[in-house]
């Protein structure tokens, strides 16, 4: 009863997603189904920015809170609603792939871009009040920025940022963590200063 009591809350929450932005989502949808890592990670951004950020902009938010969201099941479910976009996107996908471990990559490094931008992006909406559209362009330049100092080898200056940069990836395991990091304070960031 409890699962499916939320089932059918993100039900509802998939087919207001559907029906107010299929222009954007299609869009976000062809990026998403190239094959390529680069690709996905265009389309993740755009999926970010207008699924929930843009909502968040436009007050949007505000008139699922009168049914029976609350704010923190909103973030859960537009994480999850960009979730299920990038596993059935991929999966369309997947035979574009020359090998299985090449799209396991690709998908995980998505999921792994995702949690990082949507998290930060919470943040700095919550905490410091920025502009959503503007906070996921700003980690976007920071991440780029960050990522970009220093050289490959310890012979040169050697950047640890790489290791854990949403965008890089040096390192799948600590960027992995990083993510889950984000995300999580992100949603702290909901439950704390109430998501506005």
């Amino acid at each position: 009863m409890f699962d499916k009591y939320y089932l059918a809350l993100f039900n509802e929450y998939l087919r207001k997603q559907f029906k107010e932005k299929f222009g954007a989502l299609l869009i976000f949808f062809v990026l998403m189904l190239l094959p390529g890592n680069s690709w996905k990670l265009v389309g993740l951004f755009f999926g970010i920015l207008f699924a929930i950020l843009s909502d968040l902009k436009n007050r949007r938010l505000d008139l699922l809170l009168f049914l029976p969201y609350t704010k923190e099941l909103v973030y859960w479910f537009g994480f999850g609603f960009l979730v299920l976009i990038t596993v059935i996107t991929s999966l369309v996908g997947m035979p574009f792939y020359d090998s299985l471990s090449l799209f396991l990559k690709d998908v995980l490094s998505s999921l792994i871009f995702l949690s990082a931008y949507l998290g930060l992006s919470f943040v700095l909406v919550n905490y410091l009040s920025f502009d959503p559209v503007g906070s996921l362009f700003l980690i976007l330049l920071v991440d780029v920025v960050l990522g970009s100092i220093g050289g490959y080898s310890t012979k040169h200056l050697y950047n640890p940022y790489r290791l854990i940069s949403p965008i890089r990836q040096e390192s799948v395991l600590a960027s992995a963590i990083f993510a889950a990091i984000c995300l999580y304070i992100g949603y702290l960031s909901v439950t704390k200063k109430g998501g506005e």
